[in-house]
């Protein structure tokens, strides 16, 4: 399995929003860079990575097939 998880790149951004700041992140596929699989957004950066690796674990053992899904800890993910 760990050879599959090159089969995503994920990134983290800054986003201001309202008077605070929250991370955007992002899951594409590696073999087509442009095509974004899922994302969300979590109040911290902490938060965000845990749920990129959360998200990766599901996307590879397929019990993410796609839509939206609702995150515990006010973490957002939507696919595509």
């Amino acid at each position: 399995m760990p050879h599959m998880r090159a089969s995503y790149v994920s990134s983290i951004q800054v986003e201001h929003f309202h008077k605070s700041v929250r991370f955007h992140w992002m899951i594409c596929s590696a073999q087509d860079p442009d095509r974004l699989v899922s994302w969300g957004h979590a109040p911290s950066r902490d938060l965000a990575e845990a749920a990129v690796q959360d998200e990766i674990k599901d996307l590879l053992s397929g019990r993410t097939p796609g839509g939206r899904v609702s995150g515990t800890k006010k973490v957002i993910i939507h696919h595509r």
